[in-house]
């Protein structure tokens, strides 16, 4: 290259000649990093601590596109001591205290804090959990290289077959059939637990429960659970919707004060509100999520049930969001609180269960059942038998739920690798 002091680039020359580290290899990028741990074919072999401890990535885990740790559930051994829990990824340790991670409960499972370079260092990061640092085996056999990334492959990377796809590839069909036994499974799983509730409670209570548990999601769940056992379906049996709808609003701390006609129902029924108030997370929740319109949908899928029960499961994802809408005009809401997904996910994980529950279904309708939205667990427990995300996944409740199972009873397992798991065996 010319090296004229008077050529037009050459002021930028000597500036760029003062950087000693321009020609050093790029570090990865968080999301190149994640690719990176996760291709088990381009890991390192042999990892260790900086004290020398040997670490053996035994199972990734789940890898984490929400908030929270960037794999969850990881099987790790570290000198040989086996630990499960999450394992978060960041380019040096201080990014642990950039990020707030000690102050929140999100990452108190975390076992493994993986880096890639070790300076700066952190100075909130518990001393139970060890460091990886990654760059200290760059250039070893089947080393990192930032440089070769395909982050296009994210979220799923891994090239090494599981020992699960290897067994049921073996034999034609062999893997449809382990997915529906166990979508099989799990509805009289669910079914089992709603025949011990209807023994408790009674069938109209148990349903009641039901709907209003499933309007809940996970974070107000627990709240819905709670407003069923405090207003029991007999007090508000005989009840018109509206009034139904005022009662469980008020006693739950869901009316706003421009309510005014709810309130002066609530209080003509005279139902008083609990000794302990409410407390509903609506963080970060989507209008359609807030719990005062989910209220409102479980109120009209309430007054419905006796209808539902009656009707084919290809048709109950309809029904269920039409009724849903019963009060939304008279609310003052717009649409149906309930959309076709989120009730085909109360179809599959209630109605059929409860059906399953009475003897009123045949097991035989089971693999008619719709599909509900397909959930991280289920993605990943179809990657892990598959290898290939691109392939689509089930397209009915049954096999969705069969890959849920199989999530929770062996991908998810505290320690169990994949190679001591049935599924790599049959």
């Amino acid at each position: 290259m010319d090296t004229d002091p008077s050529a037009p680039d050459a002021l930028y020359r000597r500036l760029r000649d003062q950087c000693t580290d321009l020609n050093e290899p790029m570090p990865p990028d968080e999301a190149a990093l994640q690719e990176l741990w996760a291709d088990s074919a381009r890991r390192p072999k042999h990892l260790a601590l900086p004290d020398g401890t040997p670490v053996e990535i035994l199972d990734i885990g789940t890898w984490n596109h929400a908030d929270g740790p960037d794999f969850r559930n990881a099987l790790i051994a570290f000198g040989g001591v086996l630990r499960r829990g999450d394992v978060e990824l960041h380019l040096t340790p201080r990014d642990w205290d950039l990020h707030g991670h000690a102050a929140d409960p999100a990452y108190a499972d975390v076992i493994l804090h993986v880096v890639w370079d070790p300076k700066p260092q952190a100075k909130t990061l518990p001393t139970a959990v060890p460091q990886l640092i990654l760059r200290s085996f760059e250039g070893a056999e089947n080393a990192f290289r930032p440089e070769e990334t395909d982050t296009g492959r994210y979220p799923y990377t891994d090239t090494m077959p599981r020992p699960c796809r290897v067994c049921l590839e073996a034999t034609p069909g062999e893997r449809d059939r382990v997915l529906r036994s166990a979508g099989h499974f799990r509805l009289r799983v669910k079914a089992s637990a709603l025949t011990d509730a209807i023994r408790a409670q009674g069938r109209s209570q148990a349903l009641y429960a039901g709907v209003l548990t499933a309007m809940g999601y996970g974070r107000n769940a627990g709240n819905f659970r709670r407003l069923a056992s405090e207003v029991p379906f007999d007090r508000i049996r005989g009840l018109s919707p509206t009034e139904r709808f005022a009662v469980l609003a008020g006693v739950s701390g869901l009316l706003a004060p421009r309510h005014r006609e709810l309130w002066d129902t609530w209080w003509r029924l005279a139902q008083p509100p609990p000794a302990v108030p409410f407390v509903w997370d609506t963080r970060t929740l989507r209008p359609q999520n807030h719990p005062f319109r989910r209220l409102i949908g479980a109120v009209g899928i309430l007054q419905e049930t006796d209808a539902l029960e009656a009707l084919p499961p290809e048709k109950l994802p309809a029904a269920i969001a039409k009724a849903s809408a019963l009060l939304s005009g008279p609310l003052g809401i717009h649409g149906a609180p309930v959309g076709r997904s989120r009730a085909a996910a109360l179809v599959i994980n209630l109605i059929i269960p409860y059906r399953l529950a009475l003897g009123t279904v045949s097991p035989d309708v089971l693999g008619d059942l719709p599909p509900e939205h397909p959930s991280a667990p289920m993605r990943e427990a179809w990657f892990r038998l598959t290898g290939d995300p691109s392939l689509p996944l089930p397209d009915d409740g049954l096999r969705l739920q069969g890959l849920l199972q199989i999530y929770n009873d062996f991908c998810s397992a505290p320690y169990r690798t994949c190679e001591t798991c049935p599924l790599a065996h049959l």
